[in-house]
This record gives C-alpha cells, sequence and structure tokens, in this order.
C-alpha cells in the first residue's frame, strides 16, 4: 500500500506544480463569473440568481464543464508520457506491481480533479457571497455547496479522471482526444429540458436537480436521476477496471 500511496502522492503533486492546472482554473473561473456575477444585468437575465442554491446549481451544472474539459486533456498524457519517458520501465524494475502503479494513477487522478472541482466551486461561491447586493446567510451558501459536492463534484471527478488516465492506455491518445472533444461538445450543446435528461450527461444530467428544482417544474425523476449517476461512477470504474485486465500491460503477465 505505501508504493501506491507513493504514486498517488508522486501524481496528485505534480498536477498541482504544472502552471497550466492554475491556467485553465482561472479560465473557468472568469467565464463563470461573467456569467453568473451578481450585478444589475445578470440578475435581469436570470430570474432566481438571487438564490444561492441556484447559483450553485448553474456553476455546477453549466460552467463547471469547461473545467473538466481542460482537466481531462491534463490528465490524458499521463500513462502514456510514463511510457515515452521511461519512467514506467523505470518503475517496472522496481518491486512496484502493477496493482500499485494502475490504482496510484487512477486515485491521484481522482483527487486532482475533485481538489480543482473543489477550488473552482469555493472561488466562485465566494465572491457571490460577498458581492451579492442582497442579503444571504453563510448557511444558505454551505447547504448547496455540500449537497453538490456529493451529487456532482464527486461523480464528475471519478468519471472524468478515470476515463482520462484509462482510455489513452489502451488506445491512442489522438483518437481519445476526438472522443473527449465529441462529447463535451455534445454536452454543451444541449438545451436543458423540464423533462428528464438523458443520463450520459456529465455535469447537466438529473443529478444536479438534486441541489435545486426549479419552483415551477418541481418533480425530480429519481430514475433518471439514478441512472445519471451510475452512467458517471459505473462507466468511470469500468474504463479504470480495463488498465488491470489489459494483457502486456505490466511485465509479461
Amino acid at each position: 500500500m505505501r508504493k501506491m500511496f507513493s504514486v498517488l502522492h508522486y501524481e496528485y503533486k505534480m498536477q498541482f506544480k504544472r502552471l497550466v492546472t492554475w491556467g485553465v482554473l482561472l479560465v473557468a473561473t472568469a467565464l463563470s463569473l461573467l456569467d453568473n456575477f451578481p450585478f444589475a444585468g445578470n440578475l435581469a437575465r436570470l430570474e432566481f440568481l438571487n438564490e444561492p442554491a441556484y447559483f450553485v446549481y448553474r456553476i455546477v451544472s453549466l460552467d463547471s464543464l469547461v473545467l473538466l474539459f481542460g482537466l481531462m486533456f491534463l490528465l490524458a498524457g499521463r500513462i502514456p508520457i510514463d511510457t515515452k519517458t521511461g519512467m514506467k520501465s523505470l518503475l517496472m524494475s522496481s518491486a512496484l506491481r502493477k496493482w500499485q502503479y494502475v490504482l496510484g494513477k487512477l486515485l491521484g487522478g481522482f483527487l486532482y480533479v475533485f481538489s480543482m472541482q473543489c477550488i473552482f466551486l469555493l472561488l466562485n461561491t465566494m465572491v457571490y457571497f460577498i458581492a451579492a447586493p442582497f442579503e444571504i446567510s453563510l448557511i444558505e451558501c454551505i447547504v448547496p455547496l455540500i449537497k453538490a459536492i456529493f451529487v456532482s463534484l464527486v461523480p464528475t471527478s471519478l468519471f472524468v479522471s478515470f476515463c482520462s488516465i484509462a482510455l489513452p492506455g489502451m488506445i491512442d491518445i489522438r483518437l481519445f482526444y476526438i472522443l473527449a472533444a465529441i462529447l463535451f461538445g455534445f454536452n454543451a450543446t444541449y438545451v436543458g429540458s423540464a423533462e428528464a435528461m438523458p443520463f450520459y450527461l456529465i455535469t447537466s444530467g438529473d443529478l444536479v436537480r438534486l441541489i435545486w428544482v426549479h419552483p415551477r417544474w418541481p418533480f425530480v425523476d429519481m430514475g433518471s436521476v439514478i441512472a445519471n449517476g451510475f452512467f458517471l461512477v459505473g462507466s468511470g470504474l469500468v474504463f479504470g477496471s480495463l488498465l488491470f485486465l489489459k494483457h502486456k500491460f505490466w511485465r509479461s503477465e
């Protein structure tokens, strides 16, 4: 376990030291605040922007997609880079086992994506709380934040990190970039609806309706919520597991 945690710690620390990580966070935060900052224009445009729960819901369902798209590309090269630089061969020559390497990579990536999403959401909410020209209690912000962490940030972080690390380890990374661009492009252009949303949406599926529900359409389809959750968590776990099953991925096994 100690060796697995060493790989995890290296992955997590290395990603946070990259300047491009903070560049992606800065760009995503700036775009999010332009879209949701509580000045007069946005308050007139967005009917429920004076509700903290709606603000968190909107940040998670719409604006976090930009951040996740950037993080997916940053994580995609982790295993191919280890192969090109000889780091994988060096690790293989040690007592490190395949499951320790793979699990360390996957969990390090998950914690990295989850941490970046938490920082992103907290930054946006802090600015909203300070700048809002109306009265807001701290608890009104904390409750939807906690909901968002469990119902959205955890499953989306698992999906994005496991897919980004595992798939480029098994297929050509250029094909992965094409597939990722198609998936995120579809998510970005999909128009919301009062009906049940498709289960394969990353950030705007029905899971986020557990954070805030439109008062005119209060019904939440729990079947669709569960399907969305199973897609995100299940797909991530399945793709991550494929690295353990791939033949000749580690030594001659």
